[in-house]
C-alpha cells in the first residue's frame, strides 16, 4: 500500500476509549522527521470513538479524501488540535499514522459539526510532505 493513494478504513474496538494520546505508525515512511513549525501536507480521515465503538468501518466526521486534495497545516504551533501537534511532530514523511486523541487534546467540552462535546477522536493521517 502506498501512503497517499487511498483512504484507510477506521475500525474502532468495542472497548472504552483510551484516556491518553495514542499514536501508532501503520506504514513507516522513508522521509525525514516532521519538525515543529513546518508546513505539512496531509491526507486524513477522522471518526468519533463512541459513535463507532465496535464497528469495522467507522462513520467519518471529516476526511480530506472527500475534498480530493491534501490539507496543509503548520504543525507544532497550535494551529491544529493539540493531539495532532504532539503526535505528528517527529513522525516521518511518507508515514501513515493512527491517532487516538482524548477530549483534553482534541476539542474538549466544545462540540463541533459531527463531533459531540468530550469526544475521543480517531484519525488515520498520511504525511505526504513537510517543508
Amino acid at each position: 500500500m502506498k501512503v497517499g493513494r487511498s483512504p484507510a478504513a477506521i475500525a474502532v474496538p468495542d472497548a472504552a476509549a483510551p484516556r491518553r494520546l495514542e499514536s501508532r505508525t501503520l506504514v513507516s515512511g522513508p522521509g525525514p522527521k516532521v519538525k515543529a513549525g513546518q508546513t505539512v501536507a496531509l491526507q486524513y480521515s477522522g471518526a468519533v470513538w463512541e459513535g463507532n465503538r465496535g464497528k469495522d468501518r467507522a462513520t467519518l466526521f471529516d476526511s480530506s479524501w472527500a475534498q480530493h486534495q491534501p490539507t496543509t497545516v503548520i504543525i507544532g504551533r497550535g494551529n491544529v488540535i493539540q493531539g495532532w501537534d504532539m503526535a505528528l511532530v517527529g513522525a516521518k514523511v511518507g508515514s501513515r499514522v493512527l491517532l487516538v486523541v482524548p477530549p483534553s487534546l482534541g476539542y474538549g467540552a466544545q462540540a463541533r459539526k459531527g463531533i459531540p462535546a468530550r469526544s475521543t477522536l480517531v484519525y488515520v493521517v498520511d504525511i505526504l510532505s513537510a517543508a
